[in-house]
């Protein structure tokens, strides 16, 4: 292995991209074995082997840095799941959302234990990047397919958190699929669909290929 000398010599000729890229990697490996909460600055500067002053040279905070690996880890997912949500009903993209997160978290468990981390703790970067749940739920209830008791933040909230849980069961090793249905279903239930349309839209939703990872 090289030597610590030898690793600071590598680091010194990193570009800034390079630099502010190897921070990112570092706390994608420490926020996924350690978790994101217990990764403090100073742990992820000393596991980089940079300094305070260089995290704060690319970083304000821990928050921008979690935003960034965020992008980094979800990125591809969110993606994916854009060009499959493209088409169809709100109800589809809401089972889409549900059944590929569940495949996606199977397929990469950094990014699973990572975004479920997220998703518990409702984050803004997984408010932002998992499904765009928010403005599917909005326009589902404008164009009359979603029907919701409460306020919809309240209802986004539940949503979240349902995926949170199917998130941890897939990473302790429950079947993906399985549970992503089952994920979908009861979102499509929280959201005023019937259980007989709720459980084919879903079943279809985990029928489309489109949504392999790996």
């Amino acid at each position: 292995m090289p030597s610590s000398a030898g690793d600071a010599r590598k680091r010194a000729r990193l570009t800034p991209d390079q630099r502010r890229d190897h921070l990112i990697r570092t706390a994608i490996a420490m926020f996924a074995e350690e978790g994101v909460a217990a990764t403090s600055i100073l742990r992820l500067t000393q596991a980089a082997g940079v300094s305070n002053g260089i995290f704060y040279h690319y970083f304000s905070n821990k928050q921008e840095l979690e935003d960034a690996v965020a992008l980094v880890v979800l990125g591809d997912h969110v993606a994916r799941l854009a060009e499959v949500q493209r088409s169809g009903s709100y109800s589809a993209r809401i089972a889409i959302g549900a059944v590929g997160t569940m495949r996606a978290i199977a397929a990469n468990r950094e990014l699973g234990a990572i975004m479920t981390q997220y998703l518990e703790q409702h984050h803004d970067a997984a408010r932002r990047s998992s499904v765009q749940i928010d403005d599917d739920v909005r326009a589902g209830v404008e164009a009359g397919e979603f029907d919701i008791n409460g306020p919809r933040q309240l209802v986004v909230d539940i949503l979240v958190a349902t995926l949170a849980v199917g998130a941890r069961a897939v990473l302790a090793g429950a079947e993906p699929d399985d549970t992503g249905e089952e994920v979908a279903a009861a979102h499509l239930r929280v959201l005023g669909v019937s259980r007989r349309r709720a459980d084919g839209i879903a079943a279809r939703a985990r029928a489309m290929s489109g949504l392999s990872h790996g």
